[in-house]
Order: C-alpha cells, then sequence, then structure tokens
C-alpha cells in the first residue's frame, strides 16, 4: 500500500475492532499492523479483512492476514500431484530436463531423487515418496517465503539450479 492509503487501511481496521472483541486498537497496535501489512495491496488486503471479519471470532491480527494470504498457496499434496502428473506424463528422454515452473515444487523433487525417481516409483512405495516430498515441500516453501520476506537480512532467495545433465565442474560453480 502506499502512504495515501494508510487513513482507509486504518479505517477498516477501527471497523474491524468496532464489531470484533478484543483489546481496544493504540496507535503503537496501528503502527504495528501497518509495518505488518504495508506491502499488501489496499484491494487484497480489504478482501482479506472482508474475509476474516466472516470467520474469525476475535479480532484478527497481522498473522491471521498472512495466514489468509499463504492458504492461497498449493498445499504438499496438491504440489506433489502436479510433480507426480509432470514426471508421468513426460517422455523418458525429456525426464531428466524437466521442470515444474515452480522453484519449491523443482526443489523438493530434487530432494526425493528427482523426477526420474517420481516416474519410476512402484505404487506400492508411492505414500513414502509422498511424504518424504511433502516434509521437504513445507520446508523449502517456509525458507522461500522467509526469504522472500526478509530480502535485508541478506538472505538471498535459492539459485535456480540447472535442469539435466550438467558437467560436476558446472554444478559446484552453482551452488
Amino acid at each position: 500500500m502506499k502512504a495515501t492509503d494508510k487513513p482507509e487501511f486504518l479505517r477498516i481496521l477501527t471497523g474491524l475492532a468496532a464489531i470484533k472483541p478484543g483489546k481496544p486498537l493504540t496507535p503503537e497496535g496501528l503502527d504495528v499492523y501497518w509495518l505488518a501489512l504495508s506491502e499488501w495491496g489496499l484491494a487484497e488486503f480489504k478482501q482479506a479483512a472482508s474475509v476474516l471479519a466472516k470467520s474469525v471470532e476475535f479480532m484478527p491480527n497481522p498473522y491471521h492476514f498472512e495466514q489468509l494470504r499463504k492458504s492461497g498457496r498449493d498445499t504438499a499434496g496438491e504440489a506433489f500431484h502436479k510433480a507426480m502428473l509432470l514426471a508421468r506424463r513426460a517422455p523418458p528422454r525429456e525426464i531428466p530436463s524437466l521442470t515444474s515452473g515452480d522453484p519449491s515444487i523443482d526443489a523438493a523433487v530434487r530432494a526425493c531423487g528427482g523426477f526420474h525417481q517420481l516416474a519410476m516409483c512402484d505404487s506400492d512405495k508411492l505414500g513414502f515418496l509422498e511424504r518424504r516430498f511433502a516434509e521437504h515441500y513445507d520446508t523449502i516453501a517456509a525458507a522461500d517465503y522467509t526469504r522472500e520476506a526478509l530480502p535485508q537480512m541478506g538472505w538471498e532467495p535459492r539459485k535456480k539450479l540447472p535442469s539435466g545433465p550438467q558437467p560436476l565442474r558446472e554444478i559446484a560453480g552453482n551452488l
């Protein structure tokens, strides 16, 4: 949001506070809300406030807004399904160079042994592979979210690794 959006932002928050039980909003509290949510667009904030007004019992805090935003991402199960479809539908020659387009999915697939491992997994072992994928995906997605939210902390987003066979010298240089 822009600084010019702050009066509308504060109006919506005070409106939420008027209809939701909880502690009264202080000027310091309003400043914290603004700091936490100012990177949102005003329209996005209004939609989220509308949803939270209907779905939470008490006054929502910035955590609730972020949880609402995160719920729009793929779940680990949805991400695994996308990766499996891609791996199983690809011609065998293309499997080494497959990419889903989502860096979190691609990193989780690499952590599980690659798209080839997904494509060749026996059906009776698929549950184990999905569990491993889900653990990796959730960890990677959380780290990516933090790195994107706090670039000033010196954390760089994960470098996109090349797919397919690569000389070891090039792979070591990209890490």
